[in-house]
């Protein structure tokens, strides 16, 4: 009972078993833990979030193998085989659950990248984590990589106009209010990509929406393409912040 109460709350084990000391440093350390997801929200930051997660891992792990080799040494009797074999995988599933949860719910969310529309910034495959209450007390700004839903799907894009401005493209050139504008982060991998992609506009973007395209210009289906069109503000869900799976551990998406 105390190896199954501490895999669910670390330290309640202890507890149970009237371990008062390392109960309420294990219980202190859980706290600790979940301050750090909320309200200080530390995962926005990629080593916060790695040392968090091994801290939550260790923490479970600790707790429940503690709480079963402490109620077996006082029983003065071998931990059984078939305790581990229960015990473990329980605290790794309620550790994995509680975590995704409690991440969920500071405003961090993960993501698979499908394709390939916003390479070389992140690339198909990545996993990145975003942050989904990033725009609840700002606006997205040009350049910014948002991610928005649309029937039920979200995708990654980049602002290139805000409501007022007047976005044109000419021979793959993009200007902005009359200013060609300056993409490092653009990448070109078609040679004879579509005429819609190359020229546009010019178009005006309303108040309260957003033109967004791909970093990979030449195959992503866009605001440029008339059947997308613009991206409404309430449908912007929050801020990818790096990638957290794939050869580039802790690139920042920016």
């Amino acid at each position: 009972m105390g190896a199954l109460s501490s895999a669910i709350v670390p330290g309640a084990g202890q507890l149970f078993l009237g371990q008062w000391r390392r109960a309420i440093t294990l219980l202190l350390i859980f706290a600790t833990l979940l301050i750090c997801f909320w309200p200080l929200r530390f995962p926005r930051f990629y080593v916060a979030f790695v040392l968090l997660c091994w801290g939550w891992i260790v923490l479970y792990v600790y707790a429940a193998c503690s709480a079963l080799l402490a109620r077996n040494l006082e029983a003065e009797v071998r931990p059984s085989v078939w305790w581990l074999v229960a015990i473990v995988p329980a605290t790794l599933l309620t550790l994995g659950l509680s975590g995704a949860a409690l991440a969920r719910a500071s405003g961090f969310r993960s993501f698979s990248i499908p394709s390939t529309s916003m390479e070389n910034t992140v690339l198909k495959g990545d996993q990145i984590v975003a942050d989904m209450r990033y725009y609840r007390s700002r606006s997205p700004e040009h350049q910014d990589v948002i991610i928005f839903e649309r029937d039920g799907t979200f995708f990654v894009k980049r602002v290139i106009a805000t409501g007022g401005d007047t976005i044109q493209g000419n021979a793959g050139d993009v200007s902005v209010n009359g200013q060609t504008i300056i993409e490092p982060y653009v990448q070109h991998t078609s040679r004879n990509p579509s005429n819609w992609m190359v020229d546009f506009g010019p178009v005006t973007v309303g108040s309260g929406k957003y033109f967004v395209m791909g970093d990979n210009r030449d195959v992503s289906l866009d605001s440029r393409w008339q059947a997308f069109g613009l991206v409404n503000k309430d449908s912007v869900a929050g801020k990818p912040l790096y990638v957290l799976g794939s050869s580039r551990l802790g690139k920042h998406v920016q």
